[in-house]
């Protein structure tokens, strides 16, 4: 998400600029410092960056021959475990560096065993050496346990420093690498990953790394597993994307090589609908800006369809040629590339640059595809006929095409909202909103920037282009709209200089209505205009969630974390909190920020440990002080319940009969006089989930003391039997006298109301489009707007339990 934030005063220059100005970062400190340079940036997407660079690193030791599995966890805190049954990081120590090769590794740059010609790796994507490291830098813990050398080792690092020597455990014959790590959330945004992301970046890396097993298990709340083999490789990888698709041609056409240069394999297979869809990689990352393989693979493509098709007789005129777009019409396509030392544009490594690569690729793809097209004659012929068709589509849009190229959008008077453009003729000065329906376009006219601020209203929605050829695409009224407007053009006549505005908004209601026209349009910036996205010139509106009114004062908040702070930030440190002992806490705001991290954390271990015994153990745990008195057998649980409860405590607890399996309390609320009875069973007390929770509950102590709590603001006073409790009456007294509306979106605003929380650059909020997974959001796009019904409906009730503040 990119905010958008008035300029900063120009600094006052500094009085000198001298040897002793320059600062030089040890270590892991440039990471800390500047950490977006290392993974892209502190939020959502850097976050999840984390755990892939551990991640490719068990990869690449299966892509060595020497691993078979990758096992992935999330924690109820967050917190990520990754295990692999390769070699294990080397443990010897390093003559020169005086530590062991291991911790040289997780604290230096640019170290690892990728650099060299000896043992270390033929084949890997992590060609810099910085990303265990970097994952190190920016994690509050790192826990590494190796096994190799017939041991088990272990150490640890506190924000990249070593908290101890590594240790040697016990022996054992296994090998492998277990890393588990929490990052840092005085660095990160959030620390809530999301399963999903992580679930289709692991299920492309077991497509692309034939017989690897990946699986990913989340602990928070609801157990959820799953797990990716793929012994076809990327051949079920084409299935899995033509998976709600008509396939053209019934056999996925398939070949590979090995050279000098590396090795090549190319899987494809041709299915009814009208957009293309090829994927490249190289050492399993996604070079979405193509390169030499992609080069290679497209040429020869062309020419051998083309080939084909005039010595078969489907082109009748001597010179005709089916166009590239022609033969790549409905094509599902992976062409992975494997290099001993792959050229990479820049860090980033979304382009293979490897000349070679290219002629290499071609060489294949005219052999393999031209020995498919002899064989199988019938698919070669529903091939070939395919892009015939989109040949003769392509000649009638032609002048489609040339008419939207043609026509100024201010000339344009049959646009169905006519375009309000801005005077500011800088495309990077320049943005336009694009807006649904009359009503709103005209509140967006009026609180727009008329110098930089452009506004096109759409009347209705527009063409599902996910199911039109392009010369119906190019012939719709609301696409011309769009495409003369943006000015870019589309397809192979894409031209980004030739962009009008370098932010590109869409700004419909918060409603199903709103919601459908918004994928409309990103259905056809996705397909039609991709590089747009590409560049990072799509964006969302984001309407603020709340509305806040002090008195005669009102206020606009974004998100949550907002509405807290501005709640709590001139009454912190007026609160007094007294704990069952008489001891009083403070708040400031570190105690206060280091609080609610313990507290979401204490959540999602209590869940997993609710999961994992029952639903009202953790109640019982907080009523009967076992967290306080830190038990962890069963001789001391026992002896816990039988003695009288502490003074002050808010609940008295009775052990009230026992047996080999469970314990049966009973507790009484000293407030109500309520009663429960609850069955504890003895294991509990030997679960991971349980000494978690008891560490995080020491630490919450720690912070704020022992419920039940007095809590004071002025005259005003509030009690709380646990620490959620505790959160919840501080939030509802700081918010004593403020009205809180929650928001629902653009349709309740008013033109001043739009302008000053959605359209001006100085307080609105937008969110980017990125495209962090190209196969994923293809099969999604397919799945939401193509033909099939079957697979939209499964998805929307796999869905529907997640859906929340839906408005219809």
């Amino acid at each position: 998400m990119a905010t958008d934030k008035p300029a900063a005063d120009k600094p006052t220059p500094s009085p000198s600029y001298d040897a002793q100005d320059i600062t030089v970062l040890e270590g892991l400190e440039a990471v800390r410092k500047r950490p977006g340079m290392y993974i892209g940036s502190t939020g959502i997407r850097g976050l999840h960056h984390l755990v892939y660079e551990v991640v490719d690193n068990s990869v690449d030791e299966a892509l060595a021959g020497h691993a078979s599995a990758v096992d992935v966890t999330i924690h109820p805190d967050n917190s990520i475990t990754v295990v692999d049954n390769g070699r294990g990081i080397p443990v010897a120590m390093m003559e020169k560096e005086g530590k062991p090769a291991v911790e040289v590794v997780l604290t230096v740059l640019h170290a690892g065993g990728k650099f060299g010609d000896g043992g270390g790796y033929k084949v890997s994507g992590g060609l810099h050496g910085v990303g265990v490291s970097v994952v190190n830098a920016l994690s509050e813990q790192l826990r590494v346990e190796i096994f190799r050398d017939g041991f088990a080792w272990s150490q640890d690092y506190v924000r990249g420093a070593p908290q101890g020597q590594l240790e040697r455990g016990e022996a054992t014959s296994e090998t492998g690498t277990t890393i588990t790590f929490l990052p840092d959330d005085e660095i990160m945004e959030s620390l809530d990953f999301d399963f999903t992301t992580l679930e289709e970046r692991l299920r492309e890396t077991a497509f692309l790394t034939r017989g690897l097993r990946i699986s990913l298990t989340d602990e928070r709340g609801e157990r959820r597993h799953v797990e990716f083999q793929y012994d076809g490789g990327i051949q079920d990888f084409v299935a899995y994307l033509n998976e709600n698709k008509d396939p053209v041609q019934r056999k996925i056409v398939y070949f590979s090589s090995e050279s000098d240069e590396g090795a090549v394999e190319v899987a494809m297979q041709w299915n009814s609908s009208y957009q293309e869809s090829v994927f490249s990689f190289a050492n399993n990352i996604n070079t979405h800006e193509g390169g030499s393989h992609l080069s290679g693979f497209r040429s020869a493509l062309t020419r051998t369809i083309n080939k084909y098709a005039r010595e078969k007789g489907f082109l009748k005129e001597r010179d005709a040629n089916l166009a590239g777009e022609d033969v790549r019409e409905g094509l599902t396509a992976v062409i992975s590339a494997k290099l001993a030392e792959p050229q990479f544009e820049g860090q980033t490594k979304t382009k293979l640059g490897n000349p070679g690569m290219q002629g290499f690729t071609e060489s294949i793809v005219n052999k393999g595809l031209d020995e498919f097209l002899e064989e199988n004659p019938q698919d070669a012929r529903s091939v070939i006929l395919k892009a015939v068709q989109a040949a003769q589509a392509r000649s009638a849009a032609r002048k489609a095409r040339d008419l939207t190229r043609r026509k100024s959008a201010l000339e344009n008077s049959r646009l169905p909202g006519k375009l309000a453009d801005c005077s500011v003729k800088d495309p990077a000065l320049s943005e336009i909103f694009i807006v649904e329906g009359d009503s709103a376009g005209g509140s967006a006219k009026q609180g727009r920037d008329r110098s930089t601020q452009a506004i096109l209203p759409l009347r209705g929605k527009i063409l599902n282009v996910e199911r039109a050829r392009i010369d119906k695409v190019l012939g719709n009224n609301e696409v011309q709209a769009l495409i003369t407007a943006i000015g870019t053009g589309v397809r192979d006549d894409f031209d980004l200089e030739k962009a009008r505005y370098h932010k590109i908004i869409l700004m419909t209601d918060a409603d199903v209505d709103g919601a459908h026209i918004r994928t409309l349009v990103l259905t056809l910036l996705f397909r039609e205009m991709m590089p747009l996205i590409d560049a990072g010139f799509i964006y969302i509106a984001k309407p603020p969630l709340y509305k806040l009114k002090q008195g005669k004062n009102e206020r606009y908040i974004e998100k949550d974390s907002e509405l807290e702070e501005m709640l709590l930030s001139d009454k912190l440190e007026r609160f007094s909190i007294f704990d069952r002992t008489g001891a009083e806490t403070r708040l400031t705001e570190a105690r206060w920020k280091r609080f609610t991290r313990l507290l979401k954390q204490y959540g999602g271990w209590a869940s997993a440990l609710r999961a994992l015994s029952s639903h009202d153990v953790v109640d019982f745990l907080h009523e009967s002080g076992i967290l306080e008195a830190n038990v962890t057998d069963e001789g001391a649980l026992a002896r816990l319940l039988r003695q009288p409860e502490a003074d002050g405590a808010a609940f008295s607890v009775e052990l009230v009969g026992e047996d080999e399996v469970e314990l049966t309390v009973r507790s009484i609320e000293r407030k109500t006089g309520h009663a429960r009875t609850r069955h504890v069973r003895r294991a509990m007390l030997q679960a991971n989930e349980y000494r978690q929770l008891a560490r995080v509950h020491d630490q919450l102590v720690q912070a704020v003391g022992t419920p039940p709590f007095d809590i004071r603001l002025g005259d005003h006073r509030e009690t709380a039997v646990s620490f959620d409790e505790l959160r919840s009456r501080v939030m509802d007294m700081a918010g004593r006298g403020v009205e809180i509306n929650r928001f629902k979106g653009l349709g309740e605003m008013n033109a001043e109301q739009l302008r000053e929380t959605t359209m001006d650059p100085a307080t609105r909020t937008l969110a980017r489009v990125t495209m962090e997974d190209a196969a994923a959001a293809e099969r999604v796009f397919s799945m939401l707007m193509g033909d099939q019904v079957e697979p939209r409906r499964n998805f929307i009730e796999e869905n529907a339990s997640l859906v929340t503040n839906l408005d219809v």
